[in-house]
């Protein structure tokens, strides 16, 4: 039997591959040059993952390579400052709107509050409000690594070169709190503030950690990868807010029109994307535009929003529960038109045809689910048939990955066979070849299902003679 390695890479992963390889052409952009220590870095390098609500994560080029979050921190000690502190006393002192300003400015609304959280100046106050509640420093990081490495799903640590390169060279970031200070709205002693911020920014990373913790969001703050609460769902929502209209900086209007995707990103060359309810996204690349967010980053970004339909106001009504059941076909009380010899071969191997019941409306996360469930049970059967009958809508993202499905399954010696009475997969009348390319593999009626899937098993066995 064909073991699910045997099916090489997935259609996820091909397709994030293909991502990867089309946003690496080019060198535009800057290393981050004000930090010493980020100069360093290999400017090619170049890391996509992403992970799904079940906690399953692809990788894909340099997504081992660990980097600093940088300021990918301010919406975890932002969630930190609002679980110790509460709502009330956070917004008193850390306003939620827009700045429309770089990432660095001085900047502060009409009450001398920091515009946001995810500008410097309020992800400073937002270390501060820690720091009244826990006063020693050593002791307010140990807390904030650990809960960092609770949304991540593993323990995590500090890279201490470039935090001490950000300690010789943050004078901004110095004068921000002392500026803080002078208004009254920093009460902690600002030299501890900029060493408690400068160590957030200095935790070592990968694109897999950033595409987890955007899981956790994602799943209102359990960690899909441990099952483990990391934050309260009310908190999320807060965060998830100010990451979709501030996380960008002052390119965020144009995120969320092209993207969509609550995001924040790092001058790390790291970015943090969520789909609320079914993914996040972890991006790392070092050469970064204007705004200080990763060129490449922002691009692939872009391109799987597009491509996957991940705008988040672009999701259709529920793509979790997606597989209804799942039998044998011997359970199936059909005859089909056989030859007495046929029949003879055919006895006894229904078993090996695998009927999957799929339901609701399919869109990228529910077919994952599903393409993914069907490599994990490569052993079990030789001929899968999808059931279409209870599915209401299909997104052409998913349509292309059922029919993809079906040739990825032929390519590793199985077959695949799509059930869909309703034509829902290759929808009748339509008039573009891609909407019916792989329509070989498509039938109307379980009959038909079942006489295409033993014809399978028929031909396999002649090739195998």
């Amino acid at each position: 039997m064909t073991s699910p390695a045997s099916f090489g890479p997935s259609l996820v992963e091909t397709y994030l591959q293909f991502i990867h390889d089309s946003c690496a052409v080019g060198e535009q952009g800057e290393l981050a040059d004000y930090i010493p220590e980020l100069t360093r870095v290999d400017p090619d390098g170049f890391g996509l993952s992403m992970a799904v609500h079940e906690g399953h994560v692809y990788s894909i080029g340099d997504a081992g390579v660990g980097f600093t979050i940088q300021s990918v921190s301010k919406p975890l000690t932002y969630a930190l400052a609002l679980t110790h502190k509460g709502f009330t006393e956070v917004d008193e002192r850390i306003g939620v709107e827009p700045s429309g300003e770089a990432f660095n400015e001085i900047s502060v609304d009409s009450r001398r509050r920091p515009r946001n959280p995810m500008i410097n100046a309020g992800a400073i106050l937002a270390a501060s409000l820690l720091l009244e509640t826990q006063p020693d420093v050593d002791k307010a990081f140990a807390e904030l690594l650990e809960f960092y490495g609770s949304c991540a799903g593993r323990q995590l640590s500090l890279d201490t070169d470039v935090y001490e390169s950000e300690m010789r060279s943050g004078a901004r970031n110095r004068a921000i709190a002392f500026m803080l200070q002078s208004f009254g709205a920093l009460k902690a002693p600002p030299e501890d503030t900029i060493d408690l911020y400068f160590r957030q920014c200095s935790v070592i990373v990968t694109t897999d950690d950033l595409a987890v913790i955007g899981g956790t969001l994602a799943n209102g703050g359990v960690n899909p990868r441990t099952g483990r609460r990391a934050l309260g769902q009310n908190v999320v929502q807060r965060v998830l807010s100010v990451m979709t209209t501030c996380g960008m900086y002052d390119g965020a209007g144009d995120w969320v029109t092209s993207v969509g995707l609550p995001a924040k990103s790092g001058v790390g060359g790291g970015i943090m994307a969520v789909l609320p309810g079914q993914l996040g996204i972890g991006v790392y690349s070092p050469l970064l535009d204007e705004h200080g967010n990763s060129v490449r980053g922002v691009s692939a970004c872009k391109k799987l929003s597009s491509d996957l339909g991940l705008h988040i106001f672009n999701v259709t009504r529920e793509s979790r529960v997606t597989v209804r059941s799942h039998y044998d076909a011997e359970e199936l009380d059909i005859v089909t038109d056989r030859t007495p010899e046929e029949r003879r071969f055919l006895n006894g191997k229904r078993n090996r045809i695998r009927v999957y019941e799929l339901q609701g409306d399919l869109t990228f996360s529910g077919m994952e689910s599903v393409l993914r469930r069907l490599r994990g049970a490569a052993s079990s059967f030789d001929v899968a048939i999808l059931d279409m009958s209870r599915v209401d809508q299909v997104d052409a993202v998913s349509r292309a990955m059922l029919v993809g499905s079906s040739q990825n399954l032929r390519a590793s010696g199985r077959d695949g066979v799509i059930l869909d009475p309703d034509s829902v997969v290759v929808q009748k009348g339509s008039h573009a070849s891609e909407a019916r390319r792989g329509a070989e593999s498509v039938v109307q009626t379980m009959g038909e299902a079942l006489a295409r899937a033993e014809d399978s098993l028929l031909k396999q066995a002649i090739d195998q003679s």
